[in-house]
């Protein structure tokens, strides 16, 4: 049959070539055909130009009547100044009664494109108002774990109770790991829709102290972040854990994505009433990671960890390393975890967690084996080290532009994460002090000693008091004793920060001497707020307070700018979301700070 066929079509091409006229071809010469190839590529050129230049004029014109708009209504005003003024006198119509862009000079389409980025920023947040986002949010996590979420209250489980529960039945976690891959794509779907909005909402809010967790993947969940320090900040943004954890979900055992799914789920829904709370100014906030959806940032990220993780090295190891490619190397090296040890210059520096144990030597193998366990990382000594702190670092810039991003300050609830953090903010003050010759920029300090080593604030403040305290606006005085210390410290600028830095925490410290006397004060007066005690929110532990005041943006973006960090290209290699911020940082002048809430071990 295939044959036949064969020969069928065979014939019907001969019959089609008998029938048509020779047809004689001449010889194009490679000269003249590498000519038209060139005149092809030089219209497309010109069809491109001619269609990008098109679409800016059309945007051009959008902004200017945006700019007429904003003028007409009033919502804008003429600075006193002659440049301004005939520019914008300068601006004609064309015979087609458009406006005539000729006339329009850069001052004028600079002002329209501000209004325009105000306008449209107005019509984001309208069309995607916080709070319906948020509940969206919450009941889409909802619709798939709140039975399980039920069960667990019923049964006073922790979410990590819960999960390790769930991740121990073989039968289980088929059906819970199944659906992550599409769970996480709609997540990331919705986002990738409300994200820009989110940020837009809580960027704009101006007058309110805002916490920006970080150093994890998601506040503990034994703890609840807001009552440990929600009296103290206005708005806490946390992220989404889903996407924090998507590479643990494609990398990990089906048994460890069903405990982080599970976990991480029932984790959340703990915070749902606080971030749908009717109230003015929101309580919590959840959003998504920009690193996590934009890849650009995500790699530059990686880049500042890399940089940051050849300052630790140095401190680690003793000795100096060009780029990340020879720390690399070196560490390659460090085959053993004897070797590794023989090489540490200051072992004080090599941290995997607070709460391990045992020598050096143990929790070098006790990270080998914990990691490849659970994410399949190396289990070669050197580079494990080597690359936890470049992984770390990269956590620690992520949180800083996040912070700076959001107009907020970070806050910590996980010792070793604070330890980092530290070490970051050390390493940017030592960079600085080398080019500008200033000393002394990076300072930490504990108010634990205020109490005896034991720090007390009111930080164990059950959800539906915390709710009705911000409904009520009750105790906004006392929010207001730590922030006022906070942006003291954040303001300080960098050519008198030696001189203002002791009395800056001075500042803070006499602050929390009235903040312990308000706090016996408001005891005897057994003010209760959804049927608590304000005595019985007392939190005994460590409060910490960090600042490097380097006179950078708070990651060091003026020295990358300056092209003496990364590698050629360089500022091409920068997201222009990053470079905005940095210049608006660098306007500001403001340095980063870090706090630290925990509770002391019973």
């Amino acid at each position: 049959m295939v044959k036949k066929a064969k020969k069928k079509v065979a014939k019907k091409r001969v019959a089609k070539k008998k029938g048509k006229k020779k047809v004689t071809k001449k010889k194009t010469s490679g000269k003249k055909r590498e000519v038209d190839v060139r005149k092809e590529v030089s219209m497309d050129e010109t069809n491109t130009h001619d269609a990008e230049q098109k679409a800016y004029e059309e945007r051009l014109r959008r902004r200017l009547k945006q700019l007429r708009r904003a003028f007409e209504e009033g919502n804008i005003r003429i600075p006193d100044d002659p440049h301004i003024t005939e520019s914008l006198l300068a601006v004609r119509n064309g015979p087609d009664g458009e406006i005539d862009l000729n006339s329009v000079n850069g001052l004028v389409r600079s002002m329209a494109l501000a209004v325009t980025f105000m306008e449209d920023r107005k019509e984001l947040k309208k069309a995607f108002p916080l709070d319906e986002i948020q509940h969206k949010y919450f009941e889409a996590i909802e619709d798939n774990f709140g039975e399980f979420y039920k069960k667990m209250i019923e049964q006073e489980l922790t979410p990590h109770e819960a999960g390790v529960a769930l991740s121990q039945r073989k039968e289980v976690i088929k059906s819970i790991t199944d659906p992550i891959p599409e769970f996480i794509e709609a997540i990331e779907g919705f986002w990738h829709q409300a994200g820009e909005a989110v940020f837009a909402h809580v960027e704009d809010t101006h007058d309110t102290l805002k916490g920006v967790f970080g150093g994890d993947l998601f506040p503990s969940q034994n703890e609840n972040i807001a009552s440990k320090c929600g009296i103290y900040t206005d708005t806490i943004i946390l992220p989404d854990p889903f996407l924090r954890s998507k590479e643990i979900f494609s990398r990990s055992p089906e048994k460890d994505q069903a405990y982080y799914f599970i976990k991480h789920a029932l984790n959340i829904l703990q915070y749902k009433e606080l971030a749908c709370a009717e109230v003015e100014t929101p309580i919590v906030v959840i959003a998504p990671d920009k690193g996590v959806l934009e890849e650009r940032e995500r790699d530059y990220y990686i880049k500042l960890g890399k940089e940051d993780a050849l300052s630790h090295a140095k401190k680690l190891f003793g000795r100096d390393f060009e780029s990340f490619e020879e720390l690399m190397g070196f560490a390659t090296t460090l085959d053993s975890i004897e070797k590794v040890v023989a090489e540490l210059k200051d072992k004080s520096r090599l941290l995997f967690d607070t709460e391990w144990e045992g020598s050096i030597s143990e929790q070098i193998q006790f990270a080998i084996e914990k990691d490849s366990e659970k994410v399949r990382l190396t289990n070669h000594p050197g580079i494990l080290v080597a690359g936890h702190a470049m992984g770390r670092m990269c956590i620690c810039n992520e949180l800083l532009i996040r912070s700076r991003r959001l107009g907020g300050t970070p806050i910590i609830d996980v010792p070793t994460s604070w330890k980092y953090f530290n070490w970051k903010l050390e390493y940017d003050a030592d960079k600085a002090e080398i080019e500008r010759n200033l000393k002394n920029l990076h300072v930490l300090r504990g108010l634990q000693s205020l109490a005896e080593n034991k720090m007390q604030w009111l930080g164990k403040v059950p959800v539906k008091a915390l709710i009705e305290i911000r409904k009520t606006g009750a105790l906004a005085e006392i929010r207001e004793v730590l922030g006022k210390g906070v942006m003291e410290l954040a303001q300080a600028k960098p050519t008198n920060f030696h001189q203002t830095a002791d009395q800056v925490f001075d500042n803070i410290e006499h602050a929390f001497v009235d903040h312990k006397e308000k706090i016996k004060k408001l005891s005897k007066k057994k003010w209760k707020f959804a049927g608590t005690d304000i005595g019985s929110w007392l939190a005994v532990g460590t409060l910490e307070v960090t600042a490097a005041a380097t006179g950078l943006p708070v990651w060091g973006l003026a020295t990358i700018a300056a092209n003496q960090v990364f590698d050629f290209p360089k500022l091409k290699d920068i997201p222009a979301s990053i470079k905005e911020l940095a210049e608006e940082s660098r306007k500001l002048k403001q340095s980063p700070v870090g706090m630290l809430f925990t509770y002391a071990k019973k």
